[in-house]
């Protein structure tokens, strides 16, 4: 997890981090060799037909074998690679209350 925020005056979970994952050549647009990478933002708003398949605009940070960070990337990944975003918060519980009769 990253660091608490505070939002109208009430400390809120922070959002947590994309794990690493790792995208072969062929997933990835303009890149020799696989890359690992912590996803931070994907544009899923504007799909990007390319190579016939659909592609979406990643920006991520580089993670090496040891898990240093290095620098941060934007590029083309295939939709089908890119993995769901994790939760933001707990899933809200909702009670089903049963109507007299």
């Amino acid at each position: 997890m990253s660091a608490p925020r505070i939002r109208n005056d009430r400390l809120r979970p922070s959002s947590p981090l994309w794990p690493v994952y790792e995208f072969a050549e062929t997933d990835y647009c303009y890149g020799v060799g696989s890359i690992r990478l912590r996803v931070t933002r994907v544009d899923r708003s504007k799909p990007i037909p390319h190579d016939g398949d659909t592609w979406f605009g990643v920006r991520g940070v580089v993670v090496d074998r040891a898990g240093h960070a290095g620098e941060v990337r934007e590029m083309l990944i295939r939709a089908g690679r890119l993995p769901v975003p994790p939760a933001c918060k707990r899933p809200r519980l909702r009670v089903l209350r049963s109507t007299p009769v």
